[in-house]
């Protein structure tokens, strides 16, 4: 694979990044302000992943057919329109949030599985993690600049920061088409019997490490961007103040998934997991006793969420690193729309359940731990799955 096809697809999910940053979190603080409950805020945060999910299958089909490059397009134009529906939403009726989401859902997951079908398959083993870290972090950068410009843009052009975003995908759609040079993948009718066979059963007992570092992605940055800056606002922050937290979190991701790819293709994938999912235990159990002391430890709870972005977007390369370890290429296509549907999955429930825990934590007095609680158990799941790893 050519340098220039390397840079079109991460600058694929850099724009995927940059309208997830630039949605959500300022959707959920509007939505606050407003006065909507956090049960209709996290479900318009969720609605996203059913586009995540219903879209996946097809697009692992898509890809066999037509070809990473098409499907690849499709997902960033699907981008722009979705933003404007997004904009148009926010002027008419919140309801319309959920159309528009799950379109921008559907638009996502393309984007996903075709960028990382092609990344995958046009990378030597011993380099995957180390690329599949720089695709992670340039949908991390995307989303850290989503989060961080997305308010002060807000405050300058009000709802025309939506279309404005739209205009970006949309600058950017013709180079990445230009970039990719990727050759067609043969037609499923030319496919021999016993291979399309193997194609039509994963091995799921193999894929279940791979699926969890991919769901505890979704779950933990969907609850970030989508429930926190209710938390965090309920706590004394102003929605400048909550958006910033947001973006300590992001800014980890990106510093967080170039280490761990490294260290994935030195010491093993499995290995490198169970080491993230250590370290995010450890940093949630901090970030929830710091977040009870909130807004006085505002910079010490900033430099926390950093390291546990670092956790929580550590896992994602390394997970994706490990599909092509465990899946014989004919099925590759399909185990990546198994991966983006498990992060769909993931982040449906993730804002969901966190809007329940800041519920229940107003009644406990321990607002401030719902966010961390919820990352503390996710991580700690993945000791005993990696255990079972390694008897399958």
């Amino acid at each position: 694979m050519s340098r220039l096809e390397v840079i079109a697809l991460v600058l694929s999910m850099a724009v995927v990044g940059l309208s997830f940053g630039a949605a959500a979190p300022l959707v959920s603080a509007l939505l606050e302000q407003r006065g909507l409950s956090e049960y209709f805020t996290g479900a318009v945060s969720g609605i996203l992943a059913v586009g995540i999910i219903l879209g996946s299958p097809m697009a692992g089909r898509w890809v066999t057919r037509y070809g990473a490059r098409r499907v690849n397009s499709l997902g960033i134009a699907g981008q722009a329109v979705g933003f404007l529906a997004i904009g148009a939403a926010m002027l008419a009726h919140p309801a319309w949030l959920f159309p528009a989401r799950l379109l921008l859902g559907a638009a996502a997951t393309m984007t996903f599985v075709a960028a990382e079908y092609a990344l995958l398959t046009g990378t030597r083993a011993g380099h995957r993690g180390r690329v599949m870290a720089l695709y992670g972090s340039m949908l991390g950068s995307g989303f850290m600049l989503g989060v961080f410009a997305s308010n002060p843009v807000y405050e300058r052009l009000g709802l025309w920061a939506f279309p404005a975003i739209a205009a970006v995908a949309l600058v950017v759609l013709p180079l990445i088409r230009f970039g990719i040079r990727l050759p067609q993948n043969p037609p499923a009718s030319g496919t021999p019997v016993e291979t399309r066979h193997r194609v039509a059963t994963l091995p799921w007992r193999l894929l279940a490490l791979a699926l969890f570092g991919s769901a505890l992605f979704g779950a933990l940055d969907t609850a970030f961007s989508g429930a926190y800056p209710v938390e965090a606002m309920r706590l004394g922050l102003d929605r400048g103040q909550a958006l910033e937290l947001v973006g300590m979190v992001a800014l980890g991701t990106v510093i967080g998934q170039p280490f761990s790819g490294a260290v994935a293709d030195r010491i093993g994938t499995r290995a490198t997991l169970v080491a993230v999912c250590a370290l995010g235990l450890v940093v949630a159990l901090v970030c929830g006793w710091l977040a009870t002391g909130l807004p006085a430890t505002r910079p010490w709870q900033a430099a926390a969420f950093v390291v546990l972005g670092m956790a929580i977007g550590g896992a994602y390369p390394v997970s994706l690193a490990m599909l092509p370890e465990r899946v014989p290429p004919q099925a590759l296509a399909r185990a990546n729309a198994a991966f983006s549907s498990a992060y769909g999955w993931a982040s449906l429930l993730g804002p969901v359940l966190a809007a329940g825990l800041i519920d229940a934590s107003i009644g406990l007095g321990l607002l401030g731990w719902a966010v961390p609680a919820l990352c503390a158990v996710v991580f700690a799941v993945g000791w005993p799955l990696a255990w079972l790893d390694r008897k399958w």
